[in-house]
């Protein structure tokens, strides 16, 4: 580097660390150059030096920050430092910089050659820098104690939240341990009813039903039921297998919902979802003593009559005269007030052989022939047996089937309770042959003690 150029650098840090305006007067070249260059290559060194050493410290800072377990916290605690360093590390780098340089400068500026002036500048920095330095490191100890202890209840905060997070997940995960094997058995024995459901409908009736009753996939929905089954009997078990097949066979296209939708419009007296009234058909069946159960299969049915089903001695005679049907009560008009008739009426109406005693002893002149009498007496029977099965069904039993049901899906919540809106009404082949396959499938469920209401609550059709 030429003499001049290294002087005007040396002049200029002269001036920095005198302040605005300082002026520094070197001595020329003829006047003792020699050990003011030596001075001023060390000032430069020394200068280069602590540059280094800020460079290398913010690059180690830079380093942390970028180092991948660097949290966001602790970014946003460098964030608002110098030079993202450790708080004081500039102001400590500064006042070394001005006392490494600014001392030498004082003691020997006699051999330097500099005026009193200078020297007073060079001591007046040296003093404010110290002084500022070292008054601010009395000034606040508490404010670092107070920040030490603020970091160090956050860091406490911290160590009990993940604490906690590390105690609850392990809890969880206990729990999920423990309750897995209930959960898994609960799930097994859920396919294993929907299957025991599938294989009556699709094995015992499907070849009797209607063609488009049961979905065209219920054997292979069946075929993979079991197939589920025998697979989570392994182990361990496939859980994810029973899963699936028991979300197949309990959803809208398993072959359960599929009958209840068919058989659905035959009961529009329900209020509630679409399936109301099919569902509190069917909960009401399993409900009813076993008396009353045959009653309500034989009305659902339009069973052969039967005279197991009837109680002559429950039937008043006002009861039985209230039931007579239009042929019955337009031919046997005069004879209502004759005493003993309605108990002879009922007596004959329920052996097997009623229309041909009903003919002998007042079909002459009353009716047009045995066979109205036959067709009177069906007619008779079945109003008889309506009324039979009115006084098995009550409000209340409704409403108990009702609130069994109030946590099925919502298309299977029924809210009336009135006993006449469970009457079937005219429909298509198709659906009273749905009607009458569940029949015959509760029937079932009551010997093997299934209990349809658990079925109903666990499908989704």
């Amino acid at each position: 580097m030429p003499p001049t150029a290294l002087r005007s650098l040396i002049s200029l840090i002269f001036a920095a660390m005198a302040g605005a305006g300082g002026v520094l007067m070197l001595p020329q070249a003829g006047d003792g150059a020699t050990p003011t260059l030596i001075v001023a290559v060390l000032i430069f060194l020394v200068g280069v030096a602590f540059a280094g050493f800020l460079w290398w410290l913010s690059a180690r800072s830079f380093a942390f920050l970028a180092a991948p377990g660097t949290t966001s916290e602790q970014i946003a605690a460098l964030r608002d430092l110098p030079m993202a360093l450790p708080e004081g590390t500039v102001r400590a780098i500064l006042a070394l910089i001005v006392g490494v340089v600014g001392l030498p400068l004082l003691l020997f500026a006699a051999a330097l050659g500099l005026s009193d002036a200078v020297a007073g500048y060079v001591n007046g920095i040296i003093a404010g820098v110290f002084g500022y330095y070292f008054g601010a490191r009395g000034v606040t100890p508490d404010v670092q104690a107070n920040r030490r202890v603020a970091e160090a209840l956050t860091t406490e905060q911290r160590a009990h939240e993940t604490l906690r997070q590390s105690t609850t997940t392990a809890i969880e995960a206990a729990t999920e341990a423990a309750t897995r094997p209930g959960r898994e058995a609960e799930l097994l024995a859920r396919l294993e009813r929907h299957t025991a459901l599938a294989e009556e409908l699709v094995q015992n009736f499907g070849a009797a039903l209607p063609p488009g009753i049961l979905p065209e996939n219920a054997g292979a929905l069946l075929h993979q039921a079991r197939a589920a089954l025998g697979a989570a009997r392994k182990s361990p078990p496939d859980i994810s297998a029973v899963a699936g097949a028991t979300a197949a066979l309990t959803g809208a296209g398993g072959p359960f919902a599929a009958v209840l939708r068919m058989a659905a419009p035959l009961l529009p007296g329900v209020a509630g979802g679409p399936l109301a009234g099919v569902a509190l058909l069917l909960g009401l069946g399993w409900s009813l003593s076993a008396g009353a159960w045959r009653r309500w299969q034989a009305g659902v049915l339009e069973a052969p009559h039967d005279p197991a089903l009837f109680d002559p001695g429950a039937i008043t005679p006002d009861e039985a005269l209230s039931r007579l049907t239009p042929i019955f009560a337009q031919a046997l008009a005069s004879l209502r007030e004759t005493p003993g008739f309605a108990a002879e009426l009922l007596d004959m109406a329920l052996r097997d052989d009623g229309a041909a005693r009903i003919w002998a002893s007042w079909g002459q002149g009353r009716f047009s022939g045995l066979a109205e009498v036959e067709q009177g007496l069906v007619e008779y029977r079945r109003a008889l047996l309506e009324g039979e099965a009115t006084q098995d069904v009550s409000a209340e039993a409704l409403r108990g089937v009702a609130a069994q049901l109030a946590t099925a899906a919502p298309a299977l919540r029924p809210e009336a309770t009135d006993p006449a809106a469970l009457r079937a009404q005219p429909g298509t082949p198709e659906q009273r042959a749905a009607l009458e396959a569940l029949t015959l499938l509760l029937g079932r469920m009551r010997e093997t003690r299934q209990d349809p209401m658990q079925i109903l609550r666990e499908i989704t059709p």
